[in-house]
């Protein structure tokens, strides 16, 4: 069978060539051939694209982009002098909705890194690689003490060996990791094989037999040892070294803003190979000092927001498409691949049907989405405020768990395209098990073939913000990319620079997305909707 044909030859037969034909005249009928051709001249022309010099800046001038802190607002405001530059509409940091709960939706304090210095002084003197979690203090000005090695994780044992001998201490609370070679290339692209499987639906399991567990999952992970933090805390420990990935990456998330400040310790995550070194030497009996000086800065109820531009529509001004991603990062190295270089693209994107000069039928609106890295707040309030259908949105009156109310413009809205799995460049479409849209999308792959765009997978995938508006009734849809290193390297680690990003990827990826959005937008109906 076609490989291209999404229905079985049974359903296939059953259906009215007239209709098929039909079908496929009106879809292709929105394809605007003509702008396309000038967004392709000017998009994946290095002359002419100015995705890479938007990275750039992005990146290497405004840095991180934790949220709430100075950084990302500071990258924010730069993205709507861009957009307003560009001509577009309506650019601004749109405010999330007012948090009753009393919490700034989970953000009453900012915080940002503004100096980092960890460094090994005996037995041998080698700096630390490392970055503090977020959300965590430093340390006071320059300290010094030596690392003790505490694998207890029964707090009776614990308290046995430990109480009374850990003040001024650097603790490393597990043993040091047994790392595995890289046998398999870092970077990576889908393979055709590859992506002939994500169009072939899940199997579930043999009659008899345990689920199995997607290819590439990690093991399960053992039962989580005891909260010793605050035994650590309570002893006067100087503060926590821990560590995950090795070969040089270092994977840095954060600790929660609700935790007040006075009532933590410094928690740094170092580089496996120092670790190890570090707890290694302790194990051969031989004492390391460490000395640190580690400047992190709180900020009280920062000012939460969406970055938001459009295309006003010329027929159909009401009726919304809109393409984004999450525009916060965290803090250890730029967020290049996790997510600046797709915010650029969705930017370049915008650009580029700006300057084809097409009309849009439907309104084309780019949203960057803040807090994504801490459970898609801004988008998911952004879909509360406009849309409704969120459950457990903090707003007034609505208990935890019930839908909001839908919003008139729930059903004037025709779709959200979301880039956010790495810098690698789009080879299809997540279609979130929506069955009815995957033969139209199939269709507006054709005029892009030849970028890599190729594929369309019924298999819903999620932790990213798409999964906002698909959770509402709304159609959602995340693109399918290509790796490259955002897996083990990339990823929320100390390695997310711009060096990681493909100047083609990007170029393309903006591209296929302009032609998404204005496809989308100069439709002649509404796209089908999943009944939720």
């Amino acid at each position: 069978m076609n490989r291209r044909s999404f229905m079985t030859a049974a359903a296939a037969a059953a259906l009215s060539p007239l209709l098929t034909s039909s079908r496929a005249f009106a879809q292709n009928s929105a394809i605007d051939y003509e702008a396309l051709g000038r967004i392709r001249l000017m998009g994946l022309n290095d002359s002419t694209s100015e995705v890479m010099k938007t990275a750039s800046y992005m990146m290497d001038v405004l840095g991180p982009r934790l949220s709430g802190s100075p950084g990302i607002r500071k990258s924010a405001e730069w993205v709507v002098e861009k957009m307003k530059g560009w001509g577009l509409e309506g650019a601004a940091l749109e405010p999330w909705p007012e948090d009753p709960t009393g919490t700034n939706n989970g953000f009453p304090r900012g915080w940002s890194n503004e100096k980092f210095y960890l460094h090994a002084t005996t037995p041998n003197a080698f700096p630390i690689t490392g970055m503090s979690l977020a959300w965590t203090p430093g340390t006071r000005g320059l300290v010094s003490g030596e690392a003790v090695l505490v694998t207890e994780t029964d707090m009776k044992d614990l308290r046995a060996k430990h109480a009374g001998k850990l003040r001024g201490k650097w603790i490393l609370p597990a043993a040091a990791a047994d790392l595995r070679a890289q046998w398999d290339p870092v970077a990576r692209r889908l393979t055709p094989e590859q992506l002939d499987a994500l169009e072939t639906p899940a199997r579930p399991p043999e009659q008899g037999a345990a689920p199995a567990a997607p290819p590439g999952s990690p093991p399960p992970r053992p039962p989580a040892p005891a909260d010793r933090m605050p035994f650590f805390i309570a002893e006067g420990a100087l503060g926590v070294l821990t560590t995950n990935k090795g070969h040089g990456v270092v994977n840095v998330l954060g600790g929660n803003p609700l935790d007040p400040p006075d009532r933590q310790i410094p928690r740094i995550s170092i580089e496996a190979e120092h670790y190890g070194r570090i707890a290694r030497s302790l194990m051969q009996g031989q004492p390391v000092v460490i000395e640190g000086d580690i400047v992190n800065a709180w900020h009280d109820t920062p000012e939460m927001f969406n970055i938001v531009g459009e295309i006003r529509g010329a027929t159909k001004p009401d009726e919304i498409v809109i393409i984004g991603g999450h525009f916060d990062s965290w803090h250890a190295s730029t967020g290049a691949t996790d997510n600046g270089g797709a915010c650029s693209s969705a930017l370049e994107a915008m650009r580029l049907i700006k300057a084809s000069g097409a009309a849009p039928a439907r309104t084309i609106r780019v949203c960057l989405w803040n807090g994504e890295e801490q459970g898609l707040i801004g988008s998911r309030l952004y879909v509360a405020k406009h849309f409704g259908g969120v459950r457990g949105a903090p707003v007034q009156g609505n208990p935890r768990g019930v839908p909001q109310p839908l919003t008139p413009a729930h059903a004037r809205f025709q779709v959200y395209f979301n880039l956010d799995n790495g810098a690698g460049s789009i080879r299809g479409v997540h279609c979130q098990g929506n069955r009815a849209i995957a033969p139209i999308f199939r269709d507006w792959l054709d005029p892009i073939r030849d970028l890599g765009a190729t594929h369309m997978s019924m298999r819903s995938t999620g932790s990213t913000d798409h999964a906002s508006f698909d959770a509402a009734g709304l159609p959602g849809f995340q693109f399918i990319q290509d790796p490259l290193e955002y897996e083990p390297k990339t990823h929320h680690t100390n390695m997310d620079f711009f060096e990681a990003l493909q100047p083609e990827d990007l170029r393309r990826n903006a591209v296929i997305m302009a032609h998404f959005a204005l496809t989308a937008a100069n439709l002649p109906d509404a796209l089908p909707r999943m009944k939720r």
